[in-house]
């Protein structure tokens, strides 16, 4: 079994315990060169803002030299491409787009822009289905929880985290897996939501998911009581489950990341765990939002929404339900373990409110986008539950301030925003009919002012791409 190294800031007495290269198709070859920084600076005659948005059965790219002010069109100004789930901004170089397929392999695409600021394909992908994502180096990475080719006796197929390598350079793509069984050393299987890197390292967080037909089987010792084990078959969608295995975790009240030195996750990380906060990661049926990011200076901040607390047992099943609220929690630059100093209740403080999703802005700031309704509206209503408030969040001294100056008729935000210079552009909808614009977020000061109007149906993300000559 591979040896993980376990940071524990509770008792450790908790814990019971190749790749294949595939071709791309090539397209038009871009010089090599240009910005990788991503984030930051004005946009200048070798740069373009780059927005992606969906018209009718469409999606396209279009290009902006402002996100403050003007207007576009996804039909009139944009490129079609292909259609993704997720937009992924590689620096200022390339982006990709991510199809998650309803469950079946995924595929994607990735683009840069011309000499004429027209964004052109590259390369073109066909991968794994897609829970979580990011980049490491010259790649991007994708990550979800899948069957393996190990089974026990009875055909109980183990889990497995099955990992996809993009390359942004050549066009070659790569795979791996490693047993998501049992990966915490509790028994459990896990699913991993969010990756960052920085100090060198790379970090995700490992959301524990309860024990597999064949974690029950191999590891019957991790099972902590009996009758949380399914006795019938029930559940819906994401989150169904049969007879005999245990469908939601164990631990509720505890949350890991897992802190990676090499190039791959092939590498053995070590694991850092805390029971200051719950699993960290925004959840939406079976996709795991990330809520890890890391400061400027490298501190990693690590926010979780409190979601033990809606693993509430059924007439048919008992779970373990967890009690803690939402709340930050950090790692420092350069550190292992979690900081025993920091903690902040994010129901304590601003209007009290679970955070949904977070991203990093600059320096130390970040941008929440919280539970309007509450903690209760989370437990009870779950993805139905009202996300429509933002606040912006300070690390260093955990403050927090709500986001205003939106419109009364205030609809929903839209795909992932992008963030340069203290401040951070989101897509807000309406519900009088009017089109899609952007906002501009001050981090200082919480105020939002609109800015670019999209002429389409949705805005998906949004970021700076570098012409190339």
């Amino acid at each position: 079994m591979k040896r993980i190294h376990l940071h524990n800031t509770l008792a450790a007495a908790l814990l019971l315990g190749g790749g294949l290269l595939l071709a791309s198709c090539s397209k038009e070859e871009p010089a090599a060169g240009g910005d990788n920084g991503g984030n930051g600076g004005a946009v200048t005659e070798s740069s373009r803002y780059v927005i992606a948005a969906t018209g009718g059965d469409a999606s396209y790219l279009l290009t902006a030299e402002s996100l403050d002010e003007g207007s576009v069109s996804a039909r009139g100004d944009g490129t079609e491409v292909v259609g993704g789930t997720y937009w992924v901004f590689h620096g200022s170089d390339y982006v990709f787009s991510l199809a998650y397929n309803d469950g079946g392999a995924g595929t994607g695409a990735s683009y840069y822009l011309n000499g004429s600021a027209v964004p052109t394909e590259r390369y073109i992908y066909e991968f794994n289905r897609i829970t979580t994502y990011g980049t490491w180096g010259d790649r991007v990475i994708t990550v979800s929880t899948g069957d393996s080719r190990e089974s026990d006796a009875e055909g109980n197929i183990a889990q497995a985290l099955l990992f996809n390598y993009l390359d942004v350079n050549d066009g070659s793509q790569s795979a791996g897996s490693v047993l998501a069984e049992n990966f915490l050393g509790n028994g459990e299987k896990v699913s991993f939501a969010g990756i960052v890197e920085a100090n060198g390292r790379l970090y995700t967080s490992v959301v524990p998911m309860g024990m597999s037909h064949y974690g029950v089987g191999r590891w019957p010792e991790c099972v902590t009581d009996p009758d949380l084990v399914a006795k019938s078959d029930g559940g819906q969608g994401s989150g169904s489950y049969t007879a005999g295995e245990i469908p939601s975790t164990q631990y509720p009240d505890s949350a890991f990341v897992a802190i990676y030195d090499g190039d791959s996750f092939d590498s053995e990380p070590v694991i850092a765990r805390t029971g200051r906060i719950g699993y960290a990661c925004g959840r939406m049926r079976s996709q795991y939002y990330q809520t890890v990011w890391a400061a400027d200076n490298g501190d990693l901040y690590v926010f979780s929404p409190g979601y033990g607390r809606t693993a509430l047992p059924t007439s048919d099943l008992k779970k373990k339900t967890g009690t803690l609220p939402s709340g930050v929690v950090r790692i420092r630059a350069g550190e292992t373990d979690f900081d025993p100093d920091y903690y902040v209740n994010l129901e304590q403080i601003g209007t009290g409110h679970p955070v949904y999703r977070c991203w990093h802005i600059s320096d130390d700031y970040f941008l929440l986008q919280l539970y309007a309704g509450g903690a209760q509206d989370m437990i009870e209503n779950g993805r139905n539950a009202d996300t429509g408030e933002l606040a912006i969040f300070k690390g260093e001294e955990g403050s927090i301030i709500p986001v205003t100056g939106f419109p009364d008729d205030l609809a929903g935000f839209g795909g992932e925003p992008y963030c340069e210079e203290g401040r951070a552009y989101i897509a807000v909808t309406v519900s009088g009919g009017d089109m899609p614009a952007f906002y501009r977020i001050d981090a200082a000061t919480g105020r939002a002012v609109k800015g670019l109007t999209v002429e389409a149906e949705t805005i998906a993300a949004a970021g700076r791409l570098t012409i190339r000559q």
